[in-house]
């Protein structure tokens, strides 16, 4: 910690503890207060957390620009963006190194009426790993504001986030162990389209409580409080819900993956609701060793029943096909 004042160790050790108090609130709190904290260490005119959910796919789990908030939302990952340009490189990337040309070929979102004039995209990175789970990103409207200092300040901070997620991950993994198979495979699906209604529904309830908030703040009523924790609260169901569908993509994508060739095979037919029998046509095979696969399926799964696996897979492959 060589680059860091004193004051900057306190705040990080600070930062880390009271995150750390947070972790059982959600991610949203986990967020917001992450911003807080980078905020206190450097100027931050706009601020983002995202998480990738596989190599062509990102989700933009937390967004704001000033006191603006952006609705979450699962994006095609842009390879030109510092997103893409930090998850291609493993490393962080920094306004200063290019006069911001990686930063300009990105999505634009927040005000896109003005153009950030210094930035910081750092990588978070899977405890124990090289593997690049997501990104934080801080960004200034005025030049020079990130030297060395900041962007370790924002790396250390982001590995903070880092740990607790892999631990969070770790854990559900951990519980999954006790899967009695009597689950319905498809509760564990949250599909997109689900996901993006109760985003979109939300953000309607949260842009009239913002108003009421406005109107309560210039009359300065005693229900102001109220008001802006009804905001938050819309701000943590949309990070919850649009995290749900990208926690429950990757799960049914590591259960899919873990079958053989062969298996996914079946497992595809399977979900389209086909018969043994008509499996055994289909890929011109026994019927023995289409049963040895089906139930070979149902152990990876840990489900007892061909429907419950049939259903997670129909809706884990439905995610990942184009439409039409």
């Amino acid at each position: 910690m060589t680059l860091f004042d004193e004051r900057l160790v306190r705040l990080l050790r600070d930062g880390q503890r009271s995150l750390s108090a947070l972790a059982v609130r959600g991610h949203h709190a986990l967020y917001d207060h992450l911003r807080e904290v980078v905020a206190s260490a450097m100027k931050v005119d706009a601020f983002y957390v995202a998480l990738f959910r596989d190599p062509g796919h990102v989700l933009y789990a937390y967004q704001y620009d000033g006191s603006v908030y952006a609705l979450p939302g699962l994006r095609e990952l842009n390879p030109d963006g510092p997103t893409g340009w930090v998850f291609r490189n493993r490393r962080s990337y920094r306004y200063r190194d290019d006069g911001g040309a990686v930063l300009d070929r990105g999505i634009p979102w927040g005000d896109r009426g003005r153009r950030s004039a210094d930035a910081l995209v750092v990588p978070m990175r899977r405890t124990g790993t090289d593997e690049v789970i997501g990104v934080v990103s801080a960004q200034a409207y005025t030049s020079d504001c990130y030297g060395d200092a900041e962007l370790a300040a924002l790396e250390w901070l982001a590995e903070v986030l880092a740990r607790m997620l892999s631990t969070e991950e770790e854990n559900r993994r951990f519980l999954e162990t006790l899967d009695d198979g009597e689950r319905p495979a498809v509760t564990r699906v949250l599909s997109r389209s689900m996901a993006d209604l109760v985003v979109e529904r939300v953000s309607v309830v949260r842009a009239a409580a913002a108003e009421l908030r406005d109107a309560l703040e210039r009359d300065g009523h005693p229900l102001l409080e109220s008001a802006r924790e009804l905001v938050r609260e819309c701000e943590r169901l949309q990070v919850d819900t649009a995290e749900m569908e990208f926690d429950s993509y990757r799960q049914a994508a590591e259960r899919f993956e873990s079958l053989s060739a062969r298996e996914r095979e079946v497992a595809a037919l399977l979900a389209e609701g086909l018969t043994n029998d008509e499996i055994r046509e289909r890929l011109h095979i026994e019927l023995p060793t289409v049963k040895t696969h089906v139930g070979k399926i149902l152990r990876k799964y840990g489900v007892r029943q061909r429907s419950a696996a049939a259903a997670e897979i129909s809706a884990y492959l439905g995610s990942v096909r184009p439409p039409g």
